[in-house]
């Protein structure tokens, strides 16, 4: 079986829209140990990184600091993990 991508459209509480695309599932167990430590907790200054180069696809080439407040930056990133998670 092939891995086939899949999209989400995902519109922030500001009322920006962004389109998440999950990763096969070699790449999501990579991106799981570089943004967590060795108990399993997430770090944000490695995680959203990631979510922002590999998960979030429009707009693409989004940094951490190209959002206006960091709410907007979690909820986007957070969203983008659960999707890539869940796939919902």
């Amino acid at each position: 079986m092939a891995f086939t991508p899949k999209t989400k459209e995902f519109t922030s509480t500001a009322g920006n829209d962004y389109t998440f695309q999950n990763v096969p599932n070699s790449k999501l167990a990579e991106i799981s140990d570089i943004g967590s430590d060795y108990n399993g907790k997430i770090l944000n200054t490695k995680m959203m990184p990631l979510m922002l180069e590999h998960v979030v696809v429009v707009p693409n080439g989004l940094k951490m600091d190209d959002f206006d407040t960091w709410t907007e930056l979690e909820e986007v990133t957070n969203a983008a993990f659960r999707f890539l998670r869940t796939g919902k």
